[in-house]
């Protein structure tokens, strides 16, 4: 159970230029290791010129990544952000007193920033990412997870999420988890995924290799002639045969353990259409040692481009909308593609033994209306979310204000129970 009247210590972010940091207090002592020198991650030492340095209140440094521009039609892919429950339940969250309760509430929050089919469609037997609890959106489009040790609850938005997503949601959403920080809900962005499809390709094995020997996957200039301080490439599949390319290969940059991971592949061959040019460029941020701004929401071109390959790129001519109703055409060809190989001699021969086509496949159908799982993207929503289901034997309080104001911090006269 959770009280609204918990005070919580909000972070105090100080912003300051690397060059004209300003003088620490006195009576704080930054925390040991905390230094204005080059910081040493897991991408290596580099210097801060490509970061603003954060002080925290505590003394602990952070680095915020600086925008860069780009021109490409960039998307969001993937998000993953924690909220504060202490202070979700005074910005957001007055009827709550349990995690079922915080989770039909943002379900309904969902479902209004993303849009319908958003609400949360079941509660998993199991918690997830160390969270006690974890729910289900939408068609597996996300998940909510709750009850932490840390007092946060965990909200993530698959790729397949926001390609269904409305088209205003990132602005919702960003105006949302703004206003939850005005009001000390500490809203942080883990992990973020920006991309951008390229329908014609956009380089081929080969030029992706010489561009990484040429130095444009180096972020700091000064590593240029040290090899030894480059990001990691790999090549994830097989180049050297027809078969290999015809599945796809995956190109990435870094290691899945950075702040920055960038990945070049081949979408419409994962997809199952072995002669596609469909290319996409996938950068994954994490919060590790970066602190990530709310303002990639809306602006996620302005963080797209932290190599120079990338900012190379010529532009996409993509859209959402293109990529949803091509990536349903693919599959289904696949699909189509696997009954043949697999069963096409069995249906030519069981065809002439049947007077009509409709008889045969009456009998061959399956008895299950499930979805098989490389058509599921497409089935229709088939649930009720959270937030519309009826709530068990949910009552006023009638004699018992003073039970409500004292447990729950509530006003005289309001308040909820709930009898099972």
């Amino acid at each position: 159970m959770y009280c609204t009247k918990s005070k919580i210590g909000d972070r105090i972010y100080i912003a300051h230029d690397s060059a004209s940091a300003p003088q620490r207090s006195e009576e704080r002592k930054p925390k040991k290791g905390a230094s204005e020198q080059p910081l040493r991650t897991n991408r290596g030492e580099h210097d801060l010129s490509d970061y603003v340095t954060l002080t925290l209140a505590d003394g602990e440094v952070k680095q915020v990544l600086k925008r860069s521009g780009s021109n490409n039609a960039v998307f969001l892919d993937w998000l993953s952000f924690s909220v504060n429950i202490t202070g979700w339940l005074k910005s957001d969250g007055d009827k709550c007193f349990t995690d079922d309760d915080i989770a039909r509430a943002m379900s309904a929050k969902l479902e209004e920033i993303f849009g319908q089919g958003f609400g949360i469609s079941k509660k998993n037997p199991h918690g997830m990412n160390f969270h006690r609890d974890s729910y289900v959106i939408g068609e597996s489009w996300g998940l909510f997870c709750i009850g932490h040790r840390n007092n946060r609850f965990l909200v993530t938005i698959s790729g397949d999420g926001w390609l269904n997503a409305s088209p205003d949601s990132a602005v919702k959403l960003h105006e949302y988890l703004t206003l939850l920080n005005k009001n000390g809900a500490d809203v942080r962005l883990s992990r973020v995924d920006l991309a951008a499809d390229y329908y014609e390709g956009v380089c081929t094995h080969e030029e992706f290799a010489e561009a990484y020997h040429r130095g444009d996957f180096v972020r700091q200039r000064q590593h240029l002639q040290n090899k030894d301080a480059w990001s990691s490439y790999q090549i994830i599949g097989c180049i050297h045969t027809n078969r290999g390319r015809e599945a796809g290969i995956t190109h990435a940059i870094g290691v899945r353990t950075s702040d920055l991971y960038l990945r070049c592949y081949d979408k419409g061959r994962q997809l199952g259409d072995k002669s596609s040019s469909w290319q996409r460029v996938e950068l994954e941020i994490k919060s590790k040692d970066t602190l990530i701004s709310l303002d990639v929401l809306i602006n996620p071109e302005q963080f797209f481009c932290q190599y120079q390959w990338l900012k190379n790129l010529r532009n996409s001519d993509a859209n959402r909308f293109e990529t949803k109703v091509k990536r349903a055409e693919i599959t289904v060809q696949a699909s189509m593609e696997v009954i043949k190989t697999q069963f096409g001699k069995y249906l030519r021969v069981l065809r002439g033994l049947y007077d009509t086509d409709k008889e045969l496949l009456d009998l061959l159908e399956s008895d299950s209306t499930d979805y098989p799982k490389r058509l599921a993207k497409i089935a229709p929503q088939g649930f009720t979310p959270l937030h519309r289901q009826e709530v068990r034997n949910f009552t006023p309080f009638q004699d018992l204000t003073d039970l409500a104001s004292s447990v729950f911090g509530c006003a005289e006269g309001q308040g909820f129970s709930f009898s099972h």
